[in-house]
């Protein structure tokens, strides 16, 4: 049996609107957005992070490590693009060619729901706009990635835009009393 959104959609198995039936996308991006928003208030509770906590990521192996009262937690992550103030864009990262190809790759699965659905934010490379822009991406790629999050950073005039695809605890093994 296929899911249903909360908009009683029946939903394909990538959480895509089944055939045959009309999308009102704007309503589905909000969805997507309020899903993101729901699933970020919960994950940092599941695994005991407080809040702020210290980070590092890494694009070349595609993992963010955040620091815990406990322990670390441990994030594949998807670099889903960037966005500039100065340029008042965002850049899909499958278009990024400074960006580690797996991030595009694992893109696609946005990518390719852009082109069957005839959606340009989700196939045009560079979106004219900022933050709140670059925030709808983001949602709409978690969606469809079926992310755990997402994650922001900032590095100076540039954001970057994560979803966490999964997450665990690491424990260092030789801290372990026996």
């Amino acid at each position: 049996m296929l899911p249903i959104d909360s908009r009683g959609y029946v939903m394909s198995e990538q959480g895509k609107p089944s055939a045959g039936q009309t999308t009102d996308w704007a309503a589905w991006s909000r969805e997507a957005v309020e899903m993101m928003q729901a699933r970020n208030a919960e994950w940092p509770q599941q695994f005991g992070l407080q809040a702020n906590p210290q980070y590092r990521w890494d694009l070349d192996r595609a993992l963010l490590e955040l620091q815990g009262p406990l322990h670390e937690v441990i994030a594949t992550i998807c670099l889903v693009g960037t966005s500039s103030e100065e340029e008042g864009s965002f850049v899909w990262s499958w278009a990024n060619e400074g960006i580690p190809r797996q991030h595009g790759e694992a893109l696609e699965v946005v990518h390719d729901f852009g082109r069957e659905n005839h959606l340009s934010l989700l196939t045009t490379a560079r979106i004219p706009g900022g933050r709140p822009e670059a925030l709808e991406c983001l949602c709409i790629a978690a969606r469809l990635q079926r992310a755990v999050g997402t994650f922001i950073d900032q590095q100076g005039d540039v954001t970057l835009y994560f979803t966490l695809l999964h997450l665990q605890a690491a424990v260092d093994q030789s801290s372990l009393a026996n």
